[in-house]
């Protein structure tokens, strides 16, 4: 029996890196997520606003120029 990993998320850090994440459930304005994609424990999640997290890593990309380029 092999269970396929949660799919994955992205967001932006303050540093300007971003942070791969799996997620746990999307619940509208609010989105959970945590940092391993097999999770045994009810541990590392996290709740993000929802325009915080992003799809894929190339939306991730886009956003993290676009901060940039504002500051």
């Amino acid at each position: 029996m092999t269970a396929n990993p949660a799919p994955t998320r992205y967001t932006l850090n303050r540093d300007g890196t971003l942070e791969k994440w799996y997620l746990e459930h999307d619940g509208g304005e609010i989105v959970y997520l945590r940092k391993t994609p097999r999770p045994r424990w009810n541990c590392c999640m996290k709740e993000f606003p929802a325009g915080e997290v992003y799809q894929d890593y190339k939306a991730a990309r886009a956003a993290l120029k676009t901060r940039a380029g504002t500051k």
